[in-house]
């Protein structure tokens, strides 16, 4: 079966302190693994990053303070990761990845059934983007130790959510790696 990795709005906006809508300094703890199944992945599958991708207009920006606009510093992914060339980037302007994009499109060209889901944040992007997956038809799988919310309950929520309701599995980047 082919599987693709999902990144998640790895973005200097939500993972640097200086970022316009950081998530905490526990972010940081997902950096390292992350890397690594990146690494890894691209041996084995398609990498696909998202990037959340706004204008400067957004109406997202009644609900949170203005973030990752388009070209700006803060909507670059993370410099700890390496986007290459034939990695994917689907540029979103809201939480799914599917949502007003081609990722669906793109994961059908490659013939992908099992997505590996990683990134920030765990209960808004991560969580909307594994639904509308699951109900897609795609096999989901959440790589926990590379994902990260805002604070732990947000986080646990959002794993419990996904496994009971959109019956995504939950690993961790070890599981992860022996599975490749």
């Amino acid at each position: 079966m082919k599987s693709a990795l999902i990144v998640v709005d790895m973005q200097k906006d939500f993972c640097y302190p200086d970022g316009a809508l950081y998530g905490g300094d526990h972010i940081r703890n997902i950096f390292e693994p992350l890397r690594k199944v990146v690494e890894e992945a691209r041996k084995k599958m398609s990498v696909i990053y998202t990037q959340d991708w706004h204008r400067k207009d957004d109406v997202e920006f009644k609900i949170w303070p203005a973030h990752c606009i388009a070209g700006s510093r803060g909507a670059e992914i993370i410099d700890e990761l390496e986007v290459r060339e034939e990695d994917y980037v689907v540029r979103k302007r809201r939480y799914s990845a599917f949502f007003g994009t081609d990722l669906d499109l793109t994961l059908r060209e490659l013939e992908v059934k099992r997505l590996y889901l990683t990134g920030v944040l765990t209960n808004i992007c991560v969580l909307h983007t594994a639904g509308d997956a699951a109900l897609r038809g795609y096999e989901v799988v959440v790589i926990k130790d590379c994902t990260a919310a805002l604070n732990d309950y947000d986080y646990e929520y959002a794993l419990k959510h996904m496994e009971n309701v959109f019956q995504a599995k939950i690993i961790d980047s070890n599981e992860f790696l022996k599975e490749l």
